[in-house]
């Protein structure tokens, strides 16, 4: 009894909502290797551009991720990203990890790359968040975004400079990223829940 009323607390505490969901392009559907659509836990990754982009291990570690090549590089010719919630429904983008962001294909970041990711509907409309440079696959930087990309219908990736290899993994969506500190409001929920536990263990006086 004293673990499921702990466990309940905290997941009280730590719940950030309904439909949250982890994408990280494993289990879910996809068109091709060179994919304009990708579908997992009610979101829908549509990439524009006739190369599209490649679902699945691109970089042979056992790790699925999505893979593109923007029309600014030599391989490719992707111009936007854009991941939504199949249904229109709104959203909170918190979390992912950027696997690739280099002009120079498959080796290292030039420090000159400028992609983008912009927050489409909500309170800031248009905002747009300039991401790092990162060099081609594993070890990958992750990339935690602001209330800005609260109450979102859509999240768009471009670039307006020469990026060429482009990657992403795990999109924590109305869900606090691994390692993430509780809101104030969710540490108050957490309080009443390990106060309710400090009270069902005391016993009754005797009369």
């Amino acid at each position: 009894m004293k673990r499921y009323i702990i466990g309940t607390a905290l997941a009280l505490g730590l719940s950030c909502g309904a439909s949250a969901a982890v994408i990280d392009f494993t289990g879910g559907s996809v068109n091709g290797t060179n994919a304009n659509h990708y579908e997992e836990l009610g979101f829908q990754v549509d990439v524009t551009g006739s190369s599209g982009a490649f679902f699945g291990d691109y970089y042979g570690t056992g790790n699925d991720v999505i893979h593109a090549h923007w029309a600014t590089g030599n391989y490719g010719n992707v111009t936007a990203i854009t991941i939504s919630q199949i249904g229109g429904a709104a959203f909170d983008m918190n979390y992912f990890i950027l696997t690739s962001n280099t002009d120079t294909g498959g080796g290292t970041a030039s420090g000159n790359e400028k992609a983008w990711v912009q927050a489409i509907g909500g309170a800031n409309d248009g905002y747009a968040q300039l991401l790092p440079v990162e060099n081609w696959g594993f070890p990958a930087t992750q990339v935690f975004l602001g209330s800005q990309f609260d109450d979102v219908t859509a999240v768009k990736f471009y670039v307006t400079d020469a990026v060429d290899c482009f990657g992403m993994d795990e999109f924590y969506i109305n869900e606090a990223p691994p390692g993430a500190l509780p809101e104030p409001a969710s540490l108050a929920l957490m309080g009443l829940g390990i106060a309710g536990l400090g009270l069902s263990r005391r016993k009754p006086k005797k009369q």
